[in-house]
């Protein structure tokens, strides 16, 4: 291998294992393996002193009679009255008077909502293991699909699942009778025509369009049939009309024609 030949970076590796063997080389024999003495002084620096204030002891009373007419965390620094009680506290945070709206018990979350008795109050989301955000002393402690045990100062309280009685609410909707699905059309396509009078048991009907289907005309409130007999009776006259006027018509067409 030709020397000018080699790259500027071979130059650099080469000159960088150089200068690491000969650190070596120095190391084998004794460099940096002991230090200098340094000569400490004579005498140690002495620590600078320092001297504390005394204390002022507190005044008098009446030097501070102007916190008590001026109060220093007030906005309109006047003395405010206050009262030190807490039992009205006590009695309202231990009051439990809630109602069980709704439960929800899935696999991951088991949840009961209450509401209280107050009126104009938003219904309370509770979960097993947690206390009631309006009373903390009061946590839930098993959850059922229609009742919730809660543990507080007075023991243990369950709440039965408010179910709807009946009363109040709106109304149900008025049920509305729906019309009789019309006859399907004859096959065929039948074409109505008038039947005649002369045979026995059939009902002349009024002319209509090609096509059309005969519905029976309801008959007045006044002729309705006063038993179910005749009820019976009349139903059976119209399907034999009917009957006589589908033969008369297949009779009148031909067969193989379709009008």
């Amino acid at each position: 291998m030709r020397l000018d030949s080699l790259s500027p970076k071979t130059w650099l590796l080469v000159a960088l294992a150089a200068w690491a063997l000969c650190l070596w080389v120095l190391a084998l024999f004794g460099m940096g393996g002991r230090l200098g003495e340094y000569d400490l002084p004579t005498e140690p620096q002495r620590l600078p002193t320092t001297t504390l204030p005394a204390a002022d002891r507190p005044g008098p009373l009446t030097q501070y009679a102007e916190i008590g007419v001026r109060p220093v965390f007030a906005e309109n620094r006047k003395p405010q009255p206050f009262v030190i009680d807490g039992s009205g506290e006590d009695v309202q945070a231990n009051t439990f008077d809630y109602t069980l709206t709704s439960v929800l018990i899935t696999p991951r979350v088991q949840l009961a909502i209450l509401r209280p008795a107050a009126d104009g109050v938003q219904p309370v989301r509770v979960k097993v293991g947690e206390a009631v955000e309006a009373a903390p002393q009061w946590s839930l402690a098993m959850l059922k699909p229609r009742s919730a045990t809660f543990r507080g100062p007075e023991g243990e309280k369950v709440l039965e699942l408010r179910v709807f009685d009946g009363v109040g609410g709106a109304p149900p909707p008025p049920m509305v009778a729906s019309m009789p699905p019309p006859l399907p059309p004859p096959p065929g396509g039948v074409i109505n025509a008038a039947p005649r009078a002369d045979q026995p048991g059939v009902v002349s009907a009024p002319e209509t369009a090609p096509g059309a289907v005969v519905m029976p005309a309801p008959p007045p409130p006044d002729a309705a049939p006063s038993s179910t007999q005749a009820q019976l009776e009349a139903i059976r006259k119209r399907i034999e009309a009917r009957r006589a006027q589908l033969r008369q018509q297949s009779g009148q067409n031909p067969p193989g024609q379709t009008p």
